[in-house]
C-alpha cells in the first residue's frame, strides 16, 4: 500500500509540472494565424544557412586544393631540408646503437676488462677495435688512425691524442688504471 500511494504521488506530481509548463506557453503558439508568416521566416533561415553552408564548402575545396599543392610541390629548398632530416635521423639511429657499447666501455677500469665495440657509420663495429681495456692502451698509432677512420672522426695529432680521441668517442674512462 505505501509503495502505490508513493507511485501515485510521483504520478500526480508530474502532471502537474506537466500542467504548469503548458500554461506557460502562449496560446498563439498553436493559432494558424501567423503560420505562413513563420514559415517563411524559418524558409529564409533555412536558405541562409543552405548558403553559408555552400560557401564554407567552396572555401574548403579552394583551401584543399592549395594545401595539395604545397604537399606535392616541395620546392628544392624543401627538399633539401627533408634530406637533412633524413641524415640526422640515421646519425641519431646510429648513436642509439652505440649507447650499449659505450656503456659497458665506461665501466672499464681494470686492464684486464673487456671492450665492446661501438659500430661504426656503415651499422657494423670496426674490425681492428681492441678487446680488453689493457690492449686498447698499448695499441700502435696507425691501429688508432684505422678505427679513427671507421668512425668518421678527424685524424689529428700524437699517438696519445689519438687514444684520447678514441677513449672519448667510444666511452672508455681515463681514470682507474
Amino acid at each position: 500500500p505505501h509503495r502505490l500511494s508513493a507511485s501515485f504521488s510521483a504520478m500526480a506530481d508530474q502532471i502537474a509540472a506537466a500542467s504548469q509548463a503548458l500554461a506557460l506557453v502562449p496560446s498563439t503558439a498553436f493559432s494558424g494565424s501567423d503560420m505562413a508568416a513563420e514559415f517563411a521566416f524559418l524558409k529564409s533561415k533555412l536558405a541562409s544557412i543552405e548558403s553559408t553552408q555552400d560557401r564554407l564548402t567552396a572555401e574548403f575545396a579552394a583551401l584543399k586544393e592549395q594545401f595539395t599543392e604545397l604537399n606535392t610541390d616541395k620546392g628544392p629548398a624543401l627538399e633539401e631540408l627533408d634530406k637533412k632530416v633524413e641524415a640526422l635521423k640515421k646519425v641519431v639511429e646510429i648513436d642509439q646503437q652505440r649507447l650499449p657499447a659505450r656503456l659497458n666501455n665506461s665501466r672499464c677500469t681494470v686492464l684486464k676488462m673487456g671492450l665492446k665495440a661501438p659500430v661504426g657509420n656503415d651499422g657494423k663495429p670496426p674490425p681492428n677495435f681492441p678487446a680488453t681495456r689493457g690492449e686498447f692502451e698499448h695499441i700502435t698509432k696507425e691501429r688508432y688512425e684505422a678505427i679513427l677512420k671507421a668512425y668518421g672522426l678527424p685524424i689529428k695529432g700524437d699517438t696519445d691524442a689519438k687514444r684520447e680521441a678514441v677513449r672519448t668517442f667510444a666511452g672508455i674512462p681515463q681514470d682507474g688504471l
